[in-house]
């Protein structure tokens, strides 16, 4: 989960105030002053019938000082603090812009996939300041930072309903050149999804060649400007859309943008293909 889901033109870059799982632990800055939380406060949120020591959480994109009062508040109410998306994650807490905008981050995504809830620091503060659980619903998330709107909710909706997974049928497989951090990435979110991964080429042509489908398979290829090669970018980018081509035709299927993944996921529905 260390890289920004990005849409074209943009390159994969390292989660905003995030490190990486194999880098060290960076000591926590403490302020004594507001370290532990009352008897009155923890003897409030031990009583509280909304289950907050169910809670689990995990922050989002957040600064530094947001993450000291994620962690904060967790020990106030009993919650749990994830550094990394995990399933049983009930909550995922995320900074906005001054447009209330989110950061579309692999754990946004997969909060969206499975059902659960994302919301401002907001809904934290809103929470201190109650001494006790305040409404998600009033803090939850509808815009990300490449105008997906809505997702959050909708991914609720189709969890709390039980409706199928938003790539339920559908066959993906991956074209050309992905740096395999970010290849793995899409692949947990596109099996998350309910999509199946077709793993080589051979068994693509093999396993769909001449046989009618109800949805055929996607050939999906990479969009994203290639690194450290500004001179020969048209060149790439034009070649990887001739080789996803090449290869959709021989079964006559579809090649479409990597970020045709992920912008479905941002809105929680099939957009039109890019």
């Amino acid at each position: 989960d260390n890289y920004v889901m990005l849409c074209p033109i943009h390159r994969s870059v390292k989660f905003p105030g995030e490190k990486s799982k194999s880098r060290k632990h960076v000591r926590r800055e403490v302020h004594p002053e507001t370290s532990h939380p009352t008897t009155v406060q923890l003897s409030f949120w031990a009583r509280s019938s909304y289950g907050p020591k169910e809670w689990v959480l995990c922050g989002s994109a957040l600064s530094s000082v947001e993450k000291y009062m994620l962690v904060k508040f967790a020990n106030m109410c009993g919650a749990t603090v994830c550094k990394f998306w995990k399933p049983n994650v009930t909550h995922v807490v995320t900074t906005t812009d001054e447009k209330g905008a989110c950061t579309r981050t692999m754990k946004v995504l997969m909060a969206i996939l499975s059902g659960k809830w994302i919301l401002t620091m907001d809904w934290v503060k809103a929470c201190v300041a109650a001494n006790g659980p305040v409404d998600e619903e009033l803090y939850e998330i509808s815009l990300d930072n490449y105008g997906s709107f809505g997702g959050p909710k909708a991914g609720r909706l189709r969890a709390s309903a039980n409706a199928p997974k938003l790539f339920d049928g559908f066959k993906f497989y991956l074209s050309g050149d992905f740096m395999p951090t970010y290849k793995s990435d899409l692949l947990d979110l596109v099996e998350k999804a309910g999509g199946t991964i077709i793993q080589s080429k051979e068994e693509f042509v093999k396993q769909n060649y001449g046989a009618p489908q109800i949805r055929p398979p996607l050939v999906v290829y990479n969009c994203d400007p290639p690194q450290d090669c500004m001179f020969e970018e048209s060149n790439i980018l034009q070649q990887r859309l001739a080789e996803a081509e090449d290869l959709a035709k021989q079964i006559g299927c579809q090649a479409v943008q990597h970020t045709w993944i992920l912008e479905s996921i941002s809105a929680c529905e099939l957009v039109p293909f890019c």
